[in-house]
């Protein structure tokens, strides 16, 4: 049977190397996800170009990486919810709204508490949110464009989480601080 590729710089399509040496600059390593999508220069492209766009969001880069973390624990990705609950705390979100968010418990920020609830239901539904869901969404200060934004951030790590499936990713191992199952601490 084939087996996917696990790139590195020196093995990868041309087209990929330049994605790969960004990848590295902007983690501080060159992740496994990373790697295994420079085999197919689309895939990796169309990653980066996504976040890219993603990131011009009217989110805060915390709020970004939540939002990237609700959708991950949604879809079971054992890789892309260490790396984002690496970036969200990074990125000044506390370690209870991360332990949260990666139990499915409710955030005692109110506006936060929303923020990823209507991520999650938009992602576990494909979309097919109920109006009452979108007034709550609403009442919490967000937008019609808001929810535009977040459903950019869901097709992102939907790729990416299926992806991570496919190939059967393992973390990296300066992600292990932050794998499944273990309790985040500020």
């Amino acid at each position: 049977m084939k087996k996917f590729v696990k790139h590195s710089i020196e093995s990868a399509p041309e087209e990929s190397k330049e994605l790969l040496k960004y990848g590295e600059k902007k983690y501080g390593m060159l992740p496994n996800l990373f790697r295994y999508m420079a085999g197919a220069p689309a895939a990796i492209e169309g990653y980066v170009g996504l976040f890219n766009t993603f990131s011009k969001t009217s989110f805060t880069t915390g709020e970004q990486h939540l939002i990237l973390l609700a959708v991950s624990v949604v879809n079971d990705c054992a890789y892309c919810t260490a790396a984002h609950t690496r970036a969200s705390k990074a990125n000044g979100m506390p370690s209870s709204v991360l332990n949260a968010v990666r139990k499915f418990k409710e955030i005692a920020d109110p506006r936060l508490n929303t923020l990823v609830a209507t991520t999650q239901k938009l992602t576990r539904t494909r979309g097919e949110i109920d109006a009452k869901d979108l007034e709550t969404f609403y009442n919490a200060g967000f937008s019609p464009e808001n929810v535009m934004e977040i459903i950019v951030g869901i097709s992102l790590k939907t790729m990416s989480n299926y992806i991570n499936h496919v190939t059967e990713n393992i973390i990296n191992e300066e992600l292990e601080p932050f794998a499944v199952g273990k309790e985040i601490e500020d």
